[in-house]
């Protein structure tokens, strides 16, 4: 004799994944009721406790509550939150910040992870004063911290330190872990790297020599107008209101930085 009781219907294993998510939606229905009974109340009188319709205490509506509320029905039905919500056991299960923080051993290497992060973080190359300042550090910790992420490049997972001349440091993706066919399909580009460009152009070179001498271009040349905003756009040159600029970087590959001032203990020989 075949019963007709639904309990005895077909397994969600040998049904599709629609028929499994149907079939787990009724499961949590029938543990939403029975705790409603167990409670003493209806699913109205839930609702007015937690300030919601009753239309909206169903697990199709659950995403769309505020997660205080979420909260407050996981706790009068003394279930736990992922019984609510799909695919809420991993975000639960995740620790706080803190606790990964507390997890790693303290030294050079969690510091050389903070430091890391903190460049991915920055807009722009940062100095190694920059970098102290801007996380607390004395200088003897932070050179710690930069050996250690030189001679461990793992330390940042896809992230590497990269130093940029002539005193900054930032962090870019590791080039070890795709394939040059995935960069280029990934970046859409030869050159996925626009910051890193090839020989520059004559008019390119004049405008760069302009910029360092006279802080300007001719703006009556449009070649030369092109070239600076090229230029800019690859950060090569810093635009001002009045005055453009070299970047620190730029004046260091193109030896334009200044020469160093002449020792003062220079012994003074007497003209006679």
């Amino acid at each position: 004799m075949i019963s007709n009781d639904a309990s005895f219907g077909p397994r969600p294993g040998r049904q599709g994944p629609r028929a499994r998510r149907k079939y787990a939606t009724v499961q949590k229905s029938h543990v939403l009721k029975r705790r409603l009974l167990a409670a003493g109340m209806t699913a109205w009188q839930l609702a007015d406790l937690l300030g919601v319709h009753e239309h909206q205490l169903d697990l199709d509506e659950l995403p769309d509550l505020p997660v205080r509320v979420l909260l407050d029905l996981a706790r009068r039905l003394d279930l736990h939150p992922a019984d609510l919500l799909a695919g809420a056991d991993e975000l639960f299960a995740l620790p706080r910040q803190r606790e990964v923080l507390d997890r790693r051993r303290p030294g050079a290497a969690r510091d050389a992870l903070t430091l890391i992060t903190a460049l991915a973080h920055a807009e722009k190359p940062l100095t190694a004063d920059g970098i102290a300042l801007a996380l607390s550090w004395s200088g003897p910790r932070l050179d710690l911290a930069l050996d250690h992420a030189r001679t461990h490049p793992d330390t940042g997972g896809a992230l590497v330190l990269r130093h940029v001349p002539p005193d900054g440091y930032t962090a870019a993706p590791r080039l070890n872990v795709l394939r040059p066919d995935q960069v280029e399909a990934i970046a859409g580009r030869k050159n996925p790297r626009p910051d890193i460009r090839g020989p520059i152009q004559p008019v390119e070179a004049e405008v760069l020599l302009r910029v360092w001498v006279d802080g300007g271009i001719d703006t009556a040349d449009a070649a030369q107008r092109q070239a600076l905003e090229d230029l800019a756009a690859a950060d090569m040159v810093a635009r001002g209101d009045i005055v453009d600029a070299l970047p620190d970087n730029v004046a260091y590959s193109l030896r334009m930085l200044s020469e160093p001032s002449p020792p003062t203990d220079t012994p003074h020989v007497a003209v006679r």
